[in-house]
């Protein structure tokens, strides 16, 4: 019965310390001497060890923090699988087409698709971007330019249940909480634009416009030759701008870089 009680217990307080984590109260953590971290990794042995987690040994399954790893299904190491069994980490968007093709960006929290053990995607449940999670096990594959797609089965930490996500969707650091150029490493993201900085936003033919402040920024998570700055000393972040709200003119979009400094990260 003690058992038990002190079972209720923690689970209690865990839930407690996600409701923190996932309302975004890290400044209420901070100030009592908690890192965000660690809160999710607290989350993540919890869910564990009600779960009864085991690892490939057959051990009780440890949670570990592994902010080294490339994620989304990169590999760390040429020609080796990335082994996430094991990792805390996040759902977070990844190939964002339907929010970098319509001007739905804005339109928060972003959501992603769960997967059932078939891996046939499950219509009646769902994600939200940023949601930590424990690896449990994956079912990953070399793919095209020797990334690794798949699924990952996962325990989500804020509803404590089981679930797979594309392998394509999991990272391993909140990169939306890291600096601006960190961030557009790793992923979508939605930032503010006020100048600051008086360098004017720049298009690729080195063109300057005028964007109103407070005007809402998608960044983008990639920076292919076509899209690289011509002036990546002052406006190196790439950003998309619509200059329409009409998902029928989704077509009226620009691709602009800007200063750092201009931008502040809100999502």
């Amino acid at each position: 019965m003690r058992a038990e009680r002190r079972s209720v217990c923690f689970r209690a307080g865990a839930l407690v310390l996600a409701l923190l984590l996932l309302s975004g109260c890290s400044s209420t953590l901070a100030e009592q001497g908690t890192d965000a971290r660690d809160v999710t990794i607290l989350l993540a042995q919890n869910a564990a060890d009600e779960l009864g987690l085991k690892n490939a040994e057959g051990q009780p399954l440890r949670p570990r923090s592994a902010p080294e790893m490339k994620g989304r299904g990169n590999p760390d190491t040429p020609g080796e699988e990335p082994d996430y069994r094991g990792v805390v980490g996040y759902a977070a968007l990844q190939t964002g087409w339907e929010v970098s093709r319509f001007n739905t960006f804005t339109s928060t929290p972003w959501i992603l698709p769960v997967y059932g053990p078939d891996w046939t995607e499950q219509s009646d449940d769902m994600i939200r971007h940023k949601t930590p999670v424990l690896v449990v096990d994956q079912s990953i594959r070399e793919g095209i330019g020797h990334k690794y797609t798949g699924y990952l089965n996962v325990v989500r930490l804020d509803t404590m249940k089981e679930t797979w996500i594309d392998v394509t969707q999991f990272v391993t650091v909140p990169y939306w909480t890291r600096s601006l150029t960190e961030a557009v490493r790793y992923g979508y993201a939605i930032a503010v634009y006020r100048d600051k900085s008086r360098w004017e936003p720049i298009d690729r033919k080195s063109h300057r416009g005028t964007v109103p402040d407070g005007t809402r920024v998608l960044l983008c998570f990639s920076n292919p030759p076509k899209f690289r700055s011509p002036d990546r000393e002052h406006n190196p972040i790439l950003g998309i701008v619509f200059r329409s709200k009409k998902e029928s003119e989704s077509h009226f979009r620009t691709f602009l870089f800007f200063n750092d400094d201009d931008l502040d990260l809100i999502y």
